[in-house]
């Protein structure tokens, strides 16, 4: 949110953020956004490669007004739902509600293909 454009507080006003990304997050109306999550990267982090997946969890109140940068990541819930929260991207500046708690290793020789394909393509590795 602080890398974002603005954020919206309680009352409904505006504050201008960083602006490193175009991210507008809101708390006027005030939704849970609670849960793990499973991120596969469609861009490169530093010392991460785009394709790899990363377990974590999300704890916020806010909600998404504004998203308009590329999204950082693929991301599903628990059950394997995508969930909106995507993460964004703009040059070497990244941002996302997901917290990290590790690397997942691929669990099998097609995911492990996907990941190849998917490095391919992005040309990072």
């Amino acid at each position: 949110m602080a890398l974002g454009e603005g954020l919206i507080d309680k009352q409904g006003v505006r504050h201008r953020m960083a602006g490193l990304l175009g991210l507008v997050t809101s708390y006027e109306t005030r939704k849970l956004h609670l849960g793990y999550r499973r991120a596969r990267l469609r861009a490169p982090m530093p010392g991460i490669r785009a394709g790899t997946a990363l377990r974590g969890h999300e704890f916020h109140y806010s909600t998404i007004l504004e998203q308009p940068d590329p999204p950082l990541a693929e991301v599903d819930d628990a059950d394997g739902t995508p969930v909106a929260e995507t993460g964004s991207r703009r040059g070497r500046v990244t941002g996302t509600f997901f917290h990290l708690i590790s690397a997942e290793e691929p669990s099998s020789p097609r995911e492990h293909a996907q990941e190849e394909a998917l490095t391919l393509t992005t040309g990072s590795r």
